[in-house]
Parts: structure tokens; sequence; C-alpha cells
């Protein structure tokens, strides 16, 4: 049979004793610790998740100013293929005598308009007060030339015409528009700038 000298000596209970004293010793000694750790767990999440949002702020902050740095690219190339840096009145002419031929005005003539004299600030003063002379020097660097345009059409085709003004490969501004009623047609006077950057 086997020995039950344990059970006799009461070793069982003292046994039993000693490893509740060790799990009881072990809660006391290391369950603050535990949780000290948890808490620093928790901390060290909180800190990654504000991290890892500053670093998607950061990032969209970047991606954002790089956009806008392309859309303000774009604008300068628009500009500067739209301004040339001569006045190249040969292709402006061009161009709008294409135009005037695309959209059927008759009896077209182009004739370049009284340059406004500088006024102070270096804006362009107001056609009407304007003499002859050099083109007048507009703001961001730009000069403006004025052309005048008289020709004859439907309002249709007026219409189409002054809608295209502001697409064409020059810059193009409408300063003016004028319209007669004859017996057998429309007459109309279009007064444009057209611009061009300034020489440095």
């Amino acid at each position: 049979m086997p020995s039950r000298w344990w059970k006799k000596e009461g070793i069982l209970p003292i046994a039993l004793g000693l490893a509740a004293l060790g799990v009881a010793s072990y809660f006391l000694l290391f369950a603050p610790e535990l949780r000290t750790i948890a808490s620093l767990r928790e901390e060290i999440a909180a800190k990654d998740a504000e991290v890892a949002g500053a670093m998607r702020l950061r990032t969209q902050v970047a991606q954002s100013r790089a956009g806008e740095g392309a859309r303000m690219e774009e604008r300068l190339r628009t500009w500067e293929r739209r301004v040339p840096p001569a006045p190249d009145t040969e292709h402006l002419l061009a161009e709008i005598g294409e135009m005037a031929v695309r959209h059927n005005l008759k009896a077209f003539g182009l004739t370049v308009a009284p340059a406004a004299g500088p006024a102070q600030g270096g804006a362009a003063t107001d056609p009407a007060a304007a003499g002859t002379g050099a083109p007048a020097q507009g703001k961001d660097g730009a000069v403006e030339a004025r052309f005048r345009l008289t020709f004859q059409s439907t309002y249709r085709d007026l219409a189409e015409f002054l809608d295209e003004i502001p697409r064409a490969r020059r810059l193009l501004t409408i300063r003016s528009v004028s319209v007669r009623e004859k017996a057998d047609a429309m007459a109309a006077e279009i007064e444009l700038s057209a611009w061009h950057r300034r020489g440095r």
C-alpha cells in the first residue's frame, strides 16, 4: 500500500498554506507593478495614436502644399503662354483675323486704338482720357496695347465672337462694345486690349 505518512504528519495543510502564502505574496508584490505596466502600455498606445494622427496631418498638409504649388506653377505657365515677352503683333492680328473668318464677320477692319497714358501707380487711365502714344503700362508687369475692330454681322455671330475672345491663345480683354443698326446689316465696333510682358 502507498505510504500515507504525509497525511498523518499534517504536511498537506502546511503545503497548502505555503502555496496560498506564495500566491498572496505574488499578488501583493507584483499586482501594483502589473497595474503600472498596464497603465504604461495604455499611455504608450495613446502616444502612438497621437503621433500617428500628427504624421497623417503632416502628410495631408504636405500634399496640400504640393497641390497648391502645382496649381501656382500651372497658372504661371498659363500666364507666360498667354502673355508673351514681346508684342508679337503679327501673330496676334492673324489670330484675330482667324476668329473673324470663323464667325462670318463682314467688312472686317482692325486698327490700333489710341493708347492710354500712364496714371499714378502705373495703372492705365480711362480710354476716354487717353491720347496717342506708347502702349499703356498695366499692372503685374504687363503692357497693354489697344485695338479697334469694326465689322458687320448678325447678333448671333457677334455673340459667338465675343464669347471666344476670352479663350483666345493671347490674353485679350474687351474694353468696349458698340452696336448700330443699319438698313442691311448690324454694324459693331469693339475695342480690345492685348497684353505682353514688360521688358526687363
